[in-house]
């Protein structure tokens, strides 16, 4: 009896060391993304400038190691400042968290590689992978920041996304006339349950005067309010904003965001009912 219990629990033991294997397998131990946009409409506010640039990142879970290279362009001067700033989703600020401004080349255009150690203590391993830090170069034009990127990793299990989603009024209802042009970057994770946006607008006919998530509706329908953003958006007839909000099952619901029945839309005092209008889909 007693070899048959020891048989049971080796072969028991055995087999939670294959499960545990298994699960830990489907583990990521690295986190990558390329090409994630640094730009002035993500600044809070938003920043009207030609520079851009991009990051591509790596997250090492086994050396604690946040790897990265920057490129950038155009800025309007030789940056006088470069950071990680956190813990802030789009649309929000937060302070310095990784200074990386004296190594930069002093340059309008250039590129630069870094690390920094994600300690918990500037940088939490949690927050950076729910995209809650952001790139920031500072200019004496733009003090504040002229051009910034949030670092998101994105997996269509936890975060999943849809870049340069036009905004026209060929989608309001019915459709409008104006020659105004939009778009926007749309991020949804699924584990914080926040929905952040960032939108570009041009040539509208007047300075906004209104500017909201709407839903419950398919393209081609209208719907109510839900998210009122008209605080955030620049008063100028080109501009950029970015925001982020809670999917908390009652303004904006999940299962109807990921099927797509939410729109961004800008109002003027021409077109009050709407005068360029985005589908948020995935």
């Amino acid at each position: 009896m007693r070899s048959n219990f020891s048989i049971f629990l080796t072969l028991f033991l055995l087999i939670g060391i294959v499960v545990s294997c298994t699960q830990d397998h489907h583990i990521p131990m690295q986190y990558s993304q390329k090409g994630l946009k640094i730009t002035g409409y993500q600044e809070n506010p938003g920043v009207n400038t030609q520079a851009w640039g991009t990051a591509d990142v790596t997250y090492d879970k086994g050396t604690k190691k946040l790897s990265y290279t920057l490129n950038w362009n155009n800025l309007t001067g030789i940056p006088s400042g470069a950071h990680i700033h956190g813990v802030a989703a789009r649309g929000i600020n937060a302070g310095v968290v990784h200074n990386f401004g004296a190594m930069i080349p002093a340059a309008v255009t250039g590129t630069y590689s870094g690390m920094v150690t994600v300690d918990e203590i500037a940088i939490k391993e949690a927050d950076l992978l729910n995209g809650l830090y952001y790139f920031n170069f500072h200019t004496p034009t733009n003090p504040g920041g002229e051009i910034r990127g949030q670092i998101e990793f994105y997996d269509p299990m936890k975060v999943i996304t849809k870049m340069d989603q036009p905004l026209n009024a060929a989608q309001e209802v019915p459709a409008g006339a104006s020659t105004a042009t939009g778009l926007m970057d749309v991020v949804y994770n699924k584990t914080t349950k926040m929905l952040s946006l960032t939108v570009w607008y041009q040539g509208l006919t007047g300075t906004p005067t209104g500017a909201h998530i709407h839903g419950v509706a398919a393209a081609g329908v209208n719907a109510g309010v839900q998210v009122n953003m008209s605080t955030l958006i620049p008063m100028a007839t080109m501009g950029a904003f970015s925001h982020t909000v809670l999917v908390d099952e009652t303004a904006i619901k999940e299962a109807d965001l990921l099927a797509g029945r939410y729109y961004v839309n800008i109002h003027t005092a021409m077109n009050p009912g709407g005068e360029i209008r985005g589908q948020i889909t995935f």
